[in-house]
């Protein structure tokens, strides 16, 4: 008769566990000959087990581990507190770490460090792609295409206690150019249709400013109240700056996918460390996060290239009869909104209103010269 019955084998969840455990029991009562009879295996196994038995008890039936006890090449403890301190300090995965920092060593052992130290993010579902617009993006034209969504910031648990105590902004109007993928920001406390509208008006004026046809650019944003009035960012970007602006169709988050991809990249790089001493401090930083995306980070979706690699590619490829886009095109500093709309003569222009935004004034409603004023102070 077999000494573990198939029934209490079937139901074990660890059968070499469980063949283990019965084998050491069986010895103690009848003796190492029989349970090697009993089990068919050697007395030395039998003896091997009841030993550990007696030393660690059941934890010692337990498979251990066959990895050798030094490996002469693998990666030194300050490389692995360098991988570390570079991931703490940047947030970024693997392969650019080994990039962006020249670690001496592979990307495969820069995922190994992270996952032994727990500093890697769950992955996330694998879904079918059913259209993959990279290749069609590519052959924009620079400057062209533009993607404008709100970012919430008080729902970031590491920024909100700064946001609170420091009087940090609460949103952050976001516009990213499509074929580039450059990012143009601005901050405010409100979210609200003047902001929304003054933001793209700045930035239009800025591209003018440097060669850009403002004619030829399509904005597109979601369904938000803050883009809705049609006196307002529509009747701004298609009747002064004579381009068209597109509403996405409800429930459609992919076709807004360039700057909401944008939003999890900065909350990642930008929000979840970075610590500010005031809100001046603040847009200093912002500036410079900016100017690092634009100028130097690059971006595996156009081919590991930063935003200022592919401008000068699509540069080199356009006809000698087409004129280029101007490089310090990427040159727009982040906006502080509010403390801007501050330092205006009229008070009554400070801010616009919270949602809803049926009373919001139109940025097209303002002087000439309070407009070349702005203007003048954000592209100067």
């Amino acid at each position: 008769m077999a000494p573990v019955k198939y029934s209490t084998m079937i139901r074990s969840k660890n059968h070499k566990y469980d063949y283990r455990l019965r084998l050491v029991q069986f010895a103690q009562q009848h003796g190492v000959k029989p349970a090697a009879r009993a089990f068919r295996c050697s007395r030395n196994t039998v003896r091997l087990w009841l030993r550990r038995y007696e030393q660690a008890g059941r934890s010692g039936l337990l498979e251990r581990s066959r990895a050798p006890h030094s490996c002469p090449h693998k990666t030194s403890k300050a490389v692995e507190r360098k991988v570390i301190a570079a991931r703490k300090r940047s947030g970024f995965g693997a392969q650019r770490l080994k990039r962006e920092f020249d670690l001496p060593c592979s990307s495969g052992a820069t995922q190994r460090i992270l996952s032994q130290a727990g500093l890697t993010r769950r992955p996330r579902k694998r879904r079918q792609k059913k259209n993959d617009l990279r290749a069609v993006k590519a052959t924009y034209k620079p400057f062209r295409r533009f993607q404008m969504d709100v970012k919430h910031l008080y729902d970031i648990p590491f920024y909100w206690p700064q946001m609170k105590h420091k009087k940090l902004p609460k949103y952050q109007y976001t516009i990213r150019e499509v074929p580039t993928g450059a990012l143009f920001m601005a901050f405010a406390d409100e979210l609200s249709a003047f902001n929304a509208e003054l933001v793209v008006r700045l930035l239009l004026a800025h591209l003018r400013s440097c060669g850009v046809d403002t004619s030829k650019i399509l904005l597109s944003t979601d369904n938000g109240a803050e883009f809705l009035p049609e006196d307002g960012l529509k009747a701004t970007v298609e009747q002064l700056f004579k381009g068209t602006h597109r509403f996405n169709p409800p429930s459609c988050p992919n076709a807004n996918a360039d700057v909401e991809s944008i939003h999890q990249t900065i909350e990642t790089e930008f929000f979840d460390r970075e610590t500010f001493i005031n809100r001046t401090h603040f847009l200093d930083k912002a500036r410079c996060y900016q100017d690092y995306y634009n100028f130097h980070r690059t971006i595996c979706t156009k081919d590991h290239r930063s935003p200022l690699q592919v401008l000068r590619d699509k540069n080199r490829a356009r006809a000698q009869d087409e004129s280029r886009i101007n490089e310090t095109v990427l040159l727009f500093a982040p906006i502080d909104l509010d403390t801007m709309l501050a330092q205006l003569p009229d008070q009554t222009l400070q801010g616009g209103q919270y949602l809803p935004v049926e009373t919001v004034f139109a940025v097209s409603r303002l002087p000439a010269s309070l407009l070349s004023l702005l203007a003048g102070n954000l592209l100067s």
